[in-house]
């Protein structure tokens, strides 16, 4: 019993022995591993402290001479915005260049279509005129040779499937009477004004307004003031000299002029027929003049613009009833 009472309190001697001997250890062991710990953390974060300052650093050391050069060399940022400036002005040059290029070849084709139309080459064309005041006329132009029709003008007509009629109703016709006829004289394209000096003494100074009326298409309105009239006969050969007075008791002030192209279906020219744009495929042309002591206008207009030709119109309480 005595024994075994000794190998208990040994036991539990030996036990707060190596419990009080140990704790110390531990601690230590403890207290190591965080100061390890604390090490780490601060090896890290002096590193990227370093990493910071050294890319801080290497920012400084990139921009400063950049900052250096714009001061010693002020003329760089003036010859870099010289060149940008005269190479922004030479594409706006280039640019402007093409879109004229453009814009004449346009106007060629469109010139093209408009005499194509007006003489019914390489199709037939059929033309309404209508004049202030005045009935309106119909005609069917084939290749420049004229015929009035007393009646009415019918549209071609398709037929589903071929037949030997379709050669007479693929062209527009005249229901009434066809008549062959001379250019009717109040359709003309384009018109020179001359302010010619009286040939005989008056008692106040007054030019006379003679016009020279011609079949081509000519983009400007030319104009000769204080002129003799003998610069009338040279300058206009190819046109019909008219005084303005006389086509104004003759036309009206105002015409209008709707022209209709058929094309033929074999031509393959060089036409812009992408202005075709009607169901048969047929081509509008409106060309309207106004012409008096005052002004003289003309509008070329390839679309069927029912609503121009109402507003140029309106003036005259008798066409506007039949338009």
């Amino acid at each position: 019993m005595i024994v075994f009472l000794f190998i208990v309190l040994f036991q539990q001697a030996h036990s707060d022995w190596i419990s009080e001997w140990l704790t110390p250890i531990q601690y230590y062991n403890q207290n190591t591993e965080n100061q390890a710990m604390k090490a780490k953390e601060q090896e890290l974060v002096d590193v990227f402290e370093t990493t910071l300052r050294q890319s801080f650093e290497d920012t400084q050391t990139i921009a400063s001479p950049r900052k250096e050069f714009a001061f010693q060399e002020p003329d760089y940022s003036m010859n870099t915005l010289k060149f940008r400036l005269e190479s922004t002005i030479q594409s706006a040059k280039e640019l402007a260049d093409t879109l004229k290029r453009q814009i004449k070849e346009i106007e060629a084709k469109e010139r093209l279509l408009k005499e194509a139309i007006v003489h019914g080459k390489s199709g037939v064309t059929t033309l309404t005129i209508t004049s202030l005041d005045k009935m309106p006329r119909s005609y069917i132009i084939r290749d420049g040779f004229w015929t009035i029709c007393s009646g009415m003008i019918q549209s071609p007509i398709s037929a589903p499937t071929p037949n030997i009629f379709n050669e007479i109703f693929s062209t527009p016709r005249c229901i009434g009477q066809e008549i062959r006829s001379i250019k009717d004289p109040c359709a003309f394209n384009s018109i020179i004004k001359y302010e010619t000096i009286p040939t005989m003494r008056r008692s106040t100074y007054e030019e006379d307004d003679y016009l020279c009326l011609k079949t081509n298409f000519n983009s400007t309105l030319e104009h000769y003031a204080s002129v003799p009239k003998q610069m009338v006969n040279e300058t206009c050969k190819r046109g019909l000299v008219k005084s303005l007075a006389d086509n104004i008791s003759n036309c009206g002030v105002r015409i209008l002029l709707e022209y209709t192209y058929y094309p033929n279906g074999n031509y393959l020219g060089n036409l812009p027929l992408d202005y075709c744009t009607e169901d048969d495929g047929s081509c509008k042309l409106i060309v309207a003049w106004h012409l008096s002591n005052t002004t003289i206008e003309n509008f070329d207009i390839l679309n069927n613009d029912k609503l121009f030709k109402k507003t140029f119109m309106k003036t005259g309480s008798f066409a506007e009833s039949i338009i």
